[in-house]
This record gives C-alpha cells, structure tokens and sequence, in this order.
C-alpha cells in the first residue's frame, strides 16, 4: 500500500484532525484564558468522564465495527446491529452510575462543584451516540471528506456558538460551556446521519455469530483501552483528588497543545487500521512492513517542528495565548516536547496490532500500560503536582513505546535500518509532491 496512493483522502484527514486543534485552540482563546481557574477545572472534569466512557464504548462496539466493515466479505446489515446494541449497553450503563454517584465522585475528586455537572455527561453521550456511530461507518469505506464534515459540525460549531454567547455577556460558567458542547453534537450526529443513510441498512436482530465475533474482539479492545484511558486521563483525576480543580486547569491550559502531536497520529490511523487488515487478509507482507516502517518515519519527521517550539519556545508562547496566566505551565511545556518522539510508535504499533485482528495481544499491552501509570502517577503527582503529572506522563509513554515496538515486530519485522532508509522515501515523496503543484 502505498501512502501517495491516498494522498487526496490524506488531505481530507489532515484537515479533519486538524479540527481538534482548531477546536483547543478556540477554547484556548476564547475559554481558559475567560473562565475562572476552577469553573474550567470543573468543565475539564465533566469532559474527561465523558471522554472516557465514549473510548470504552468505542473500544468494545465500534472498533470491532472497522474491522469488520472494512473486510471483502462482510455481512454489513448484521455487523452494524450487532455494533449498536452493543454499544448501546455500554453507553447505558455508565451513563446511569455516573448519574447515581455524582456526589461521592465530586467528593472523590476534591470538586465540590462537580457533582450537578455530571448529570450532563449522560446527555453528552446521547447527543454523540449517532455521531461517533456513522464516523466509523463512513471511516471504514474511507469516505474522509463526509468524515470531516460530520466532524467539522461539532469542532466548529463549538467555538462559533461559545463566540456568540460570549458577545452576549452569557458566558461565565461551566455549565453555559456544557449546553453548547450539547448542542454541537446533537448537530454532528444529525449530519453524520444525513451523509451515512446508505450504510445504516442493518437488522436489530443480527445473527449469533456476528455477534460473538465482535464480543470477542471488543472485550479485548476494551480491556485495552480501559488501561489505555487510564494512561491517558488518569493523571487529571489524581490531579484533582490532590490539589483541586484549580490545579487541574494549569495542567490542563498546557496538555491543550498535545492536540498537535494527536492530529497528525490519528491521521495515519485513519489509514493504518484498515489498510492493515486489508494487506493481512491479501497475506502481502512486503506491503505491510512498507506501510508500517513509512507511517512510523513519516510521522516522525512531522513531529520534529512540534519538538523544537515546545521545547525551547514555550514562553513567548504561552505568555502571549494566556496574556499572563498560567505562566508556572512554561516547564510543563518543555517536558510534553519529548512526546515527540514517542508517540508515532505508539500511536502506529496500537492500530497495527488491532488491524491484525490481535485484540487480545493488545489487551496485554494494556496491562502493562495500567501497572506503569499507577506507579508512575501515584509516584510523581503527590509529591510535584502539576509538574510531576507532566513527568509521569512521560515516563508512562517511553514505557509503553518500548512495550509496543516489541510486540509489534513478533508480526512485522521492522527494524531501525528499515525506518531510517524510510526517511529518503519521505523526501521523495515530498519532491514529488511539490513538482505536482508546480506543473499544475
């Protein structure tokens, strides 16, 4: 498979994960450096529980859904309804423990304001339900332009509504913030709706075996990112269970910018979990070791000018967005620049071990995740805040690179020489990119 091959789609998914950054950057400008420290800190906690619980659900329902979808011979009406009463049943039930136990989980995280906020995670869920539902349905054809538009109407219509309110002196609190969040995703669903019709042919009753084969794929994908969630978010929530909402908003008003390193990961994402289990099913190997050795140079290459501005640019940087808040984020900066190097292996090996099929492979993985985060977190946050959140982060991460790249080459036998003679490639591939644009 080769990468220019897709290099139209590629656009479309850059500038589709491009909306996140649009999207923190709007909420950079117009809400962190707005708010008071602890109404964001709030918001930031609302947004997590509802962010993880959507992973979960993606995880166990709609990852197996690509998979499958993506494959020659699939019984799509089936696959699909088996996808939704799954995931159905795992949005449900949190959706009501987190409902029951919004109090004791405000007590828990040193947040006496939190608990009504969380009466709107279940209504954040239901708004995304149809969303992420028809992303993964569109994503598993490769329709990235209608994946970008379904998109484009919640990470754009956030920051315009945000604007709108803002002009009418009505935006002050968290909970304003949570009512336009609303909104977005009701309207990201209705479009992916509107542009996925086609593919929502499915029957609420589908066969046993299909669903036995996205349960016992799911499972594994959910233990995974359940450890995978806790590598990711755990450290805001101990965060907030040690110094509060406040300080959960300086960590935060910094992680923001990390957005930049995830774009251009989920970009390759996009194409690598599909695209591997399609070169697996053709058994083309070569290919395969091709398509993994070029995303993971590919992606970090493009990671190296992202290195350069958090590492020794944080302030000028930081002092300008925030207009003089927030300044004790300037080392946290410098520490999240090293991310850089870890995340395309990261980020390339997860997809590539799931498009084999090898959930359960993953799901070890993840254990090995979960015990490093909590020695990690409980051993930094207590004793550095803040600071020591930032430095387990990336402790957990070079951790989990080096875990990854192990079990990765057990299937594909990528070698550093192999990656290092990809970086020609890279350079080629962008030679001929600019004498396309030139000769046109």
């Amino acid at each position: 498979m080769e990468l220019g091959k897709h290099l139209g789609k590629g656009i479309w998914g850059l500038a589709d994960k491009s909306l996140p950054v649009v999207y923190g950057l709007a909420y950079v400008l117009l809400v962190i450096r707005v708010l008071p420290e602890e109404e964001f800190g709030d918001f930031v906690l609302v947004q997590e529980v509802f962010l993880i619980i959507s992973a979960l659900a993606t995880a166990f329902a709609l990852q197996p859904l690509l998979k499958y979808a993506a494959e020659e011979d699939v019984d799509l009406p089936h696959a699909t309804g088996a996808a939704m009463l799954l995931n159905i049943g795992v949005v449900v039930v949190p959706s009501v423990l987190i409902a029951a136990g919004r109090d004791l989980l405000a007590a828990l995280l040193n947040a006496p304001g939190l608990g009504p906020l969380l009466l709107y995670v279940p209504a954040l869920l239901l708004a995304s339900f149809l969303r992420n539902f028809t992303l993964i349905l569109l994503q598993s054809r490769f329709r990235i332009r209608e994946v970008f538009v379904v998109d484009a109407f919640h990470f754009l219509a956030a920051p315009f509504l945000i604007w709108v309110v803002s002009r009418m002196h009505r935006f002050s609190d968290a909970t304003v913030l949570l009512q336009i969040n609303l909104v977005s995703l009701s309207l990201s669903s209705l479009v992916g709706v509107l542009l996925s019709r086609g593919m929502l042919r499915m029957t609420l009753r589908p066969k046993g075996e299909e669903i036995r084969r996205m349960w016992q794929y799911g499972r594994y994908a959910l233990g995974g990112m359940a450890s995978s969630t806790l590598y990711a978010k755990a450290d805001i929530f101990l965060l907030s269970s040690f110094g509060g909402p406040a300080q959960v908003a300086l960590y935060n008003s910094v992680k923001v910018f990390t957005r930049l390193y995830e774009m251009v990961t989920q970009v390759i994402a996009m194409f690598v979990l599909p695209g591997v289990s399609w070169l697996s099913s053709k058994r083309d190997d070569r290919s395969l070791i091709a398509l993994v050795e070029k995303s993971i140079a590919f992606l970090t290459i493009a990671m190296i000018p992202v290195f350069v501005v958090f590492l020794f640019l944080p302030a000028p940087l930081i002092e300008t967005i925030y207009r003089g808040r927030y300044l004790d984020g300037i080392p946290l900066m410098r520490v999240f620049a090293f991310l850089a190097f870890l995340v395309p292996i990261i980020g390339v090996a997860s997809n590539v071990l799931m498009g084999l099929g090898e959930a359960k492979l993953g799901f070890r993985l993840s254990l090995h995740l979960l015990i490093a985060s909590l020695i990690a977190y409980l051993t930094f946050i207590p004793l550095l805040g803040a600071m020591g959140a930032a430095l387990a982060f990336i402790v957990v991460s070079l951790y989990l690179a080096i875990i990854s790249t192990m079990y990765l080459r057990r299937f594909v036998p990528i070698t550093l020489g192999g990656l290092v003679r990809r970086k020609s490639d890279f350079w080629n591939f962008v030679r001929k990119q600019i004498a396309r644009a030139t000769a046109s």
